[in-house]
């Protein structure tokens, strides 16, 4: 999965020997810029890493840091694995790496997938 053009990158950026917390939030309302309707409800989610990403060395975190959901807050807990923090890719001006959060909702189950990208820099 590449990153689409409009997809943002989130402003805080990542050092690769850092673990990085990310809160995707979603709106909701009746304005067209809001992604789910008034009193619809996030039923499933996934997070997912382009394979760009997990080449990169990208990972997500498991276990008590797993990916989760509540009052339109998305969390996940990223990291690099160790044997990829000196690669050369961080150096300069680092690179961004695309993540993916597919969710379904509880209206028609609906599946929605938002892509955004995380710049790692070794600062």
């Amino acid at each position: 999965m590449a990153l689409p053009d409009k997809a943002q990158t989130f402003v805080r950026r990542m050092d690769p020997r850092d673990e990085l917390d990310l809160y995707p939030v979603l709106t909701q309302g009746d304005a067209l810029r809001d992604i789910l309707q008034v009193g619809e409800k996030v039923t499933r989610f996934a997070i997912g890493l382009s394979a760009e990403a997990v080449a990169a060395g990208l990972q997500i975190g498991d276990e008590d840091q797993a990916p989760r959901y509540a009052d339109l807050v998305f969390y996940a807990r990223l990291r690099i694995a160790p044997e990829q923090q000196g690669a050369a890719i961080f150096l300069g001006k680092g690179v961004v790496l695309p993540v993916e959060v597919t969710f379904s909702t509880d209206i028609d189950d609906r599946l929605k997938t938002y892509s955004f990208g995380v710049l790692v820099v070794k600062k």
